[in-house]
């Protein structure tokens, strides 16, 4: 049940409902930076290479940029940084595998259009990297304590 009948436990769900939906428009402002520096790099490598080698050259350096902003901006996390960025790449690894698979599958073995395939592979990958990054990568204790912290602001006012 996500809203309890208790007060104070309402709040603490409200509070956690309110910080995952800021999460998630963030972690999306960042996805669409990431989405088009990729598409734009694609296109730039897709002449001289071929989709899959494109989709992944672009994938490796905007997930660069998806780690500073995430960890900063959007999860906030304070965790071990080895550990965040071991469980970071971990995930990129696997969404990056899916990507490069739907990649070469898309160009040889359906009729999508080249210049497509990233949009393909970005509706399968991004639900997959949201969830883990949320629930793996940057989760901690910190946001149940920032779920806390503002429950106990909005019972003083």
């Amino acid at each position: 049940m996500l809203i309890s009948i208790k007060s104070g436990h309402y709040q603490i769900k409200e509070a956690q409902i309110i910080n995952s939906t800021k999460q998630f428009i963030k972690f999306a402002t960042v996805g669409l930076l990431n989405t088009g520096l990729t598409y734009i790099i694609y296109i730039g490598l897709l002449s001289p290479t071929t989709p899959t080698i494109a989709m992944g050259i672009g994938y490796g350096i905007t997930s660069l940029i998806g780690l500073s902003l995430n960890n900063q901006w959007v999860f906030k996390a304070h965790a071990n940084l080895k550990k965040t960025i071991i469980k970071y790449y971990g995930t990129y690894l696997l969404t990056w595998l899916i990507s490069i698979a739907i990649a070469h599958f898309a160009s040889h073995s359906l009729t999508v259009p080249s210049h497509l395939i990233p949009l393909l592979s970005l509706m399968i990958t991004v639900p997959i990297n949201f969830l883990l990054s949320k629930f793996w990568v940057f989760n901690s204790t910190n946001q149940l304590r920032e779920a806390d912290h503002y429950a106990s602001q909005q019972n003083e006012h």
